[in-house]
């Protein structure tokens, strides 16, 4: 049992004056703050305002109490933060263009500097062969990287019962915000915008429309709206832009977004506000450019991504800034949030919602250490521009050699005629033998330094993207041990992109878990999650993610494994005794296995409505004669009598359930009838058993099969065992 953390305090408390020591606790945050500041003759007010210039910006509003109301000027402050970080992100934006380009097949290109990348004059007869790998190994990558589904692990921080719920219950919540994000959906569009920009980002939020329908929010009787929910949208890195100090390690102090939005979506989202805002003039040189204002080439795309690049082509776009400020505890002790649409405030100030900063960066596995890094990708440029230029040089040659060449003197032919389509006549000139007119030249191939260079170039490309003959599944006729070997070269490959994503989801979990710590005030029934999984189901709410919890995906759970290796392990685990077979089907990948709803689990369900009765202090459902008395034991085990911290009221009501299970287990076993139809009674009375001691009561783990006679109380009887052998053969024959 673990000691609660005030019992905790007041016995050190107590040790500590009974052997005279002082009782004020240490502050280590004292010791290390730094040196107090001069006396600069300012009011403390003045001093607020000139740390919020120096961390926010000179223009900061709220700095100023004559601009704090005016959201014109909070519009403007939005503009020039994002303004602010232009060049910071104009070198790794350029590259980023050039990434897409190549993933596109556009691959002929270069540029002036940071000017535009323009695929340059060809000369003529010259190939350019492009033969785009970029694009295979990406997609590849793309497809084992959401091929798992993440294994979220909360464990508690504490073995407290009430921690260790609920933990179980955060569990719980983050598995169906999983499905309620639609997070495998968000999380491939996330990937694929990193492979290319090293970075991308989800943004979380909360949304209004989103949650069961509750009476409780209507305006009137028997009206319904939605509670709301958590969304999440992925975001490109010519989106976001954030703080000088953030690196791949250290979370910034503040994130900007600009989207550029349809007027239809702005009102959409923010009604009547967001329709003034659509309307409002812009500031001069202010007017939205659906593309380049990011700090892109406009065409890039166009180019690359067509749907994405046309999706607004035609309608009228406004510009949407969202800005999130970091709680600092002098300046802004509570964070900001702040959304401008156009030149309009729709949204804040207000405090930071879920006390963090809702944008979780999501990395392809490069070792940069910056929040931009440099793309994995661009470690197989290299390769893939040498096997364009080799092999365009065996275009060449090819092209060259194709249609014949002929070693003649000038003027030597006359004309060429073509006969019935399929015969050619030439005609030449000149006295002599037609051979010294006229000859054939052998054509020949390109040199095997060509081809040899190719394929250099093509297997370095493959060892260093990981898409080669093992990913695809082209090795056959090998050994066991070299196949294992060569598997785990490939997940070796695979690491970084596997643990980058994990680091992803994690920082998604805590995020998301502090976002229903603030909105699920009313409490939300997860049961369609427990479908499947009765262990599951149960009621979250905001108390649920009170406390402390450690909250973490495993990246092993998201290491590519092929599904026919994924069975075999399933089948060999069933077969040794490590799961069961109702394990066995929750982990099949099959819907027809998926949809087979067990006896167990039906028990196992009606054991868990039982024990949340008793615990809520609601009246029970009855004993039944057919229950599982093992399996509604066990639960109530769990859930109740193992628990120390629960009112003894409910642990005595769940005592005397237990022990009528027991009774109603021995009836069984005594061959006793089950009780008629129409009964008041659906359970055995205590009464009807003769009574044990609770040390010789039937466990859960040990209830003998129905059927079979009770070798305890004949024994206790003093009958002989070879009669009780008898009477068990003569039972189990009139069953059979």
């Amino acid at each position: 049992m673990t000691i609660p953390y005030t019992d905790a305090l007041l016995d050190d408390v107590l040790t500590r004056a009974m052997e005279g020591l002082s009782n004020a606790p240490t502050d280590p945050n004292a010791q290390v703050a730094p040196n107090p500041p001069e006396d600069s003759g300012q009011s403390p007010d003045e001093d607020m305002a000139a740390l919020q210039r120096a961390l926010y910006g000179a223009d900061y509003p709220g700095a100023d109490p004559s601009t704090a109301e005016e959201m014109s000027a909070w519009a403007s402050w939005a503009r020039s933060l994002w303004e602010s970080r232009r060049e910071s992100v104009q070198m790794h934006l350029h590259l980023v263009e050039r990434n897409r380009l190549f993933r596109a097949g556009q691959q002929w290109i270069s540029a002036n500097g940071l000017g535009p990348w323009r695929e340059p004059a060809r000369p003529r007869d010259a190939a350019r062969v492009v033969y785009n790998m970029m694009d295979k190994a990406l997609d590849q990558r793309l497809q084992i990287l959401m091929d798992q589904r993440p294994g979220f692990m909360v464990a508690p921080t504490t073995q407290d019962p009430d921690d260790k719920r609920k933990a179980q219950a955060q569990q719980l919540a983050l598995e169906y915000q999983y499905d309620q994000q639609q997070m495998p959906r968000v999380a491939r569009e996330a990937v694929f915008w990193a492979q290319t920009d090293g970075v991308s980002f989800w943004h979380m939020f909360w949304d209004p429309d989103k949650g069961p329908w509750d009476e409780r929010l209507g305006s009137r009787p028997g009206e319904k709206k939605p509670l709301g929910d958590i969304g999440c949208q992925t975001l490109r890195v010519e989106q976001v832009r954030v703080s000088p100090n953030a690196t791949a390690s250290q979370a910034p102090h503040w994130v900007v977004i600009r989207e550029v939005i349809p007027r239809a979506e702005a009102v959409f989202r923010y009604g009547l506000t967001g329709l003034d805002a659509a309307d409002a003039n812009m500031s001069v040189g202010d007017a939205p450019a659906y593309s380049g204002a990011e700090g892109m080439g406009s065409w890039v795309l166009t180019q690359t991504t067509i749907g994405e690049g046309q999706r607004m082509r035609n309608e009228d776009v406004t510009e949407r800034f969202t800005i999130y400020v970091a709680p600092h505890p002098d300046a802004l002790p509570d964070g900001l949030h702040l959304i401008v649409v156009g030149d309009a405030v729709v949204f804040g100030p207000s405090p930071l919602l879920w006390n963090a900063i809702p944008v979780v960066p999501i990395r392809d596995g490069s070792s940069d250490p910056s929040y931009y890094p440099r793309p994995v990708m661009e470690q197989w440029l290299d390769h893939q521009i040498r096997v364009n230029a080799l092999l365009s040089k065996w275009v060449e040659n090819i092209r060259v050699n194709a249609g014949g060449r002929f070693l003649t003197r000038p003027n030597a032919i006359a004309t060429e005629t073509f006969m019935g389509g399929v015969t050619s006549m030439i005609e030449i000139r000149g006295a002599g033998p037609m051979t010294e007119s006229i000859q054939p030249v052998q054509g020949f191939s390109v040199g095997n330094d060509v081809k040899e260079a190719l394929a250099l170039e093509k297997t370095a490309f493959e060892d260093a993207s990981g898409w080669n003959a093992v990913s695809r599944g082209q090795v056959t006729g090998e050994s066991g041990r070299a196949i294992i070997a060569s598997r785990e070269q490939l997940e070796r490959v695979f690491s970084p992109g596997v643990n980058a994503l994990s680091m992803a989801f994690t920082d998604w979990c805590k995020v998301s878990m502090a976002a229903m710590a603030w909105g699920y005030d009313v409490p939300r029934a997860l049961g369609a999650v427990g479908k499947g999984r009765p262990d599951l189901a149960r009621a979250i709410s905001s108390t649920d993610f009170d406390g402390q919890s450690d909250v973490r995906v495993d990246p092993a759970t998201l290491m590519p494994m092929p599904y026919a290796f994924r069975l075999y392990l399933l089948d060999n685990w069933l077969q040794t005794g490590v799961i069961d077979i109702k394990e066995y089907r929750r982990r099949q990948m099959f819907a027809v296995a998926k949809d087979i709803n067990t006896p167990d689990e039906d028990q196992e369900a009606r054991a868990k409505r039982i024990a949340d009765a008793i615990r809520s202090g609601i009246p029970a459902p009855e004993m039944r004669w057919q229950d599982n008395e093992a399996i509604h034991q066990d639960v109530l085990e769990r859930e109740i009598l193992l628990q120390d911290d629960l009112d003894p009221m409910v642990i005595a009501a769940a005592q005397e359930r237990w022990t009528a299970l027991a009774n109603q287990a021995m009836q069984k076993q005594g061959g006793g009838a089950p009780p008629m139809a129409g009964s008041p009674s659906a359970g055995p009375s205590a009464a009807s058993v003769p009574s044990l001691p609770p040390g010789q009561l039937p466990l859960a783990s040990g209830n003998p099969p129905i059927g079979v006679a009770p070798m305890l109380q004949q024994q206790m009887g003093g009958v002989p065992e070879a009669e009780i052998a008898a009477q068990q053969a003569d039972i189990l024959s009139r069953q059979a």
